[in-house]
């Protein structure tokens, strides 16, 4: 598909949105609330060389800036990464919400589960 992100300047902020969060999120941990994030004026400089240096196209709306990157653009490949990511955030977050309604003993059982998955893994692949 090879999109380029779209960025807003709305007062102080740059804000981006859908598909374009994950990017974001991906690389800087921005956090997505309601299908957008952003950042700060003052960090414009950090996300717009990082954007060139992972060669991610974007255009800042309303600013007539637009970068491409033609065929070495990297959008999809960010999209799909930041999703990822996101996606395992999600499931951590899920699964913390049930490990504290676990009681004392249901969580050792627990441990003693994934410590031997762990130890058994560790083992397999030396």
């Amino acid at each position: 598909m090879n999109s380029s992100m779209k960025i807003r300047k709305i007062g102080k902020f740059y804000n981006v949105f859908d598909d374009d969060c994950y990017i974001l999120y991906y690389l800087f941990d921005y956090k997505i609330k309601q299908n957008r994030t952003g950042f700060p004026s003052s960090a414009y400089n950090k996300v717009i060389n990082k954007l060139e240096e992972q060669m991610i196209d974007y255009e800042i709306i309303g600013e007539g800036i637009k970068i491409s990157f033609k065929k070495k653009n990297n959008y999809d490949k960010y999209v799909e990464s930041g999703k990822d990511k996101y996606e395992r955030k999600l499931k951590r977050q899920n699964l913390e919400g049930q490990l504290e309604k676990l009681s004392e003993q249901e969580l050792k059982e627990l441990y003693k589960i994934v410590e031997g998955y762990i130890s058994a893994r560790e083992v397999y692949n030396s």
